[in-house]
Order: structure tokens, then sequence, then C-alpha cells
């Protein structure tokens, strides 16, 4: 597998000013890019997904299939969508998944949850192209957002077919390069928000953005993710930051995301959604002292921490 960052910020986007460099790390919010085999797959669409889309549109990737693992619906992990290309045309196919908001519970059970939610974000007087209106095939599902659930996916004749974990017995015959398993997990963040472990093959990845620890490590996060090869995590803050007026944002720092690492023996961590207010300078220093915060730990795992920077790629 190979993960490609394309958005590394979180809240809003944070571009270069005179004096206030992001150049370095990035200013664009959240949206990461997974190559599994012959699986697409988009973890979030802030506004890195117009990248993301341009790129995928260079290589020729039309009538293609792409499964959208969505974290959550505040507007810096969706906000690219109308701008993602990809979105644009007939012939491909976007999974999305999503989950099921406390607000949105008993509502309309005829039309699916996540599609409610981005319709509502995308929609007059607000975008002038209705999410319900872009030209791809859009399949939906929703999944709860306190409790984990497990998913596959198969591939065949390059499309891709959603299996639920009730119908997992028809993964057992497929050659396993055609099978992605997806497990969802449930994070500490205002108004809801699920991470995702994906396993393909014999490598995983688990990507865990908007999560505040509190102070002490997320179990389902140390049971979900263990010994999962490479672990996103969400270090927006420094810890005097989130002393102050941020706790209860639904983030963590960049020390938490160490010791959740080591909680779950992630063999190595990314550490993602920087503040907008942290620059070039401020974002190294904090990466230094995580170094740091790590080697004095002396543990076997994780064997290396690392801040994303948008436009690099990791093998895993």
């Amino acid at each position: 597998m190979k993960l490609h960052a394309f958005g590394v910020r979180g809240s809003l986007p944070s571009p270069s000013t005179r004096g206030f460099k992001t150049s370095a790390y990035g200013g664009n919010t959240t949206c990461y890019y997974l190559e599994a085999g012959p699986f697409n797959i988009t973890l979030d669409m802030g506004s890195g997904a117009r990248v993301l889309g341009n790129i995928l549109m260079s290589k020729g990737i039309i009538g293609k299939s792409f499964i959208f693992l969505l974290t959550h619906y505040h507007s810096d992990h969706t906000q690219g969508i109308g701008f993602c290309v990809p979105f644009y045309i007939k012939a491909n196919t976007f999974h999305i998944h999503g989950f099921t908001p406390d607000e949105r519970k008993g509502a309309d059970p005829i039309r699916n949850i996540v599609l409610q939610c981005l319709e509502e974000q995308q929609s007059s007087p607000y975008f002038p192209v209705p999410h319900v209106s872009l030209p791809a095939e859009k399949l939906y599902q929703a999944h709860d957002k306190m409790f984990s659930e497990v998913f596959y996916y198969l591939h065949r004749n390059g499309r891709y077919m959603y299996v639920s974990e009730k119908e997992s017995a028809e993964t057992k015959s497929v050659d396993p390069k055609d099978v992605a398993k997806v497990t969802t997990i449930p994070l500490n963040h205002p108004n809801g928000c699920i991470g995702y472990r994906i396993d393909y093959m014999d490598a995983s990845l688990a990507f865990c953005t908007d999560n505040e620890p509190l102070a002490f490590t997320n179990d389902r996060i140390n049971t979900l993710c263990k010994d999962v090869d490479l672990i996103v995590l969400d270090g927006q803050y420094t810890a005097k930051q989130l002393q102050g007026s941020t706790q209860t944002f639904g983030h963590g720092t960049p020390e938490l995301c160490v010791d959740q690492a080591i909680a779950c023996g992630a063999k190595k961590l990314l550490i993602t959604h920087f503040d907008p207010g942290h620059d070039d300078a401020k974002l190294k220093e904090m990466e230094e002292a995580c170094k740091a915060y790590l080697a004095k730990k002396k543990r076997k795992f994780p064997e290396s921490v690392e801040f994303a920077r948008e436009g690099a790629s990791w093998g895993i």
C-alpha cells in the first residue's frame, strides 16, 4: 500500500503569507489518498481534494471506482468535494462512507443519512452545484459512530463490491489481492467522528484524525489498531493550548499521539491536522520536540514519528 498526503491542515486552510510560511508542511485541509492494490481509497476531502482530483485526471483515471472514507462532516473534511473533478465525471463511481449523527437518528428512513448531510453542506445558497447533481455515480453507507463495524470491498472486473460483516463469507473464495477489509473506530470529537483501519494483504493503515485523548489513550484505538503498520493521529495543539480554551475541541497533541501509538503497538506514527495558526517554524519545533519525547520512551514501537507534509508519500 502507499499513502499520499494532499491536505494535512486542520480547521481551515492556511496558505503562506508574508511573514507566515506554511509551504514546507502545507496549508490545505485534510485529504489523503491510499493506493491498495486495485483499490483507490480517499480519506476525507478537505481543500486538498482539489489537488488530488487534478492529479487523478492528469493520470487519465476515468471510468474508475473510488472508496471515500469520511471521518465526519465538519467543513475542513468535506469542503473539497465540490472542487474534486472526478466527481464531475459520469463514468466514475464513489462508494461514500460516513456515520449517522445524533441529530439524524430516526430521520427520513428512505434517504441515506450520509447523503442528507452532504447535501446540506453543498446546496443553494452555499454552493452553486448541489451534491446530488454531481454526475458521478454515488453510493452511500452510514455507520454507527458509537460502535465499531467491519466491512469489506471486493474487486471484480474493475469495479468494487461492498460486503457487510454478515456477508463476509463471500470474501473466502476471492483472491486476497482483490479484498480490502475496513474497520470503523469511534473517536472523541464534537458532533461525532469515526476513524478507519484498512487491512490489505499483509499491510495495515489506521487513520484516526480528530480525536481528543483527554490525557489518556483511547481504548478503542488501542484495541482496533493493535500492531498496525502505520497510524495517522491528530496532533493539532501544543500541551499548553490543550490545557486552555481549546480543551474539548476534539484534538490532541503530538506527545499524546506518541502515547497512543505506543499503547496500540503501531510500527510507525504519522501526525496530522495541524493548527492553522502554526507556521512552518512552529511545526518544525513541535516535530523535533515530539521525536525527542519518543526517544525518551525507549520503546520498540513506534519505530519512528513524523509530521505529515503535503505532497509526501509513505509506503506501507
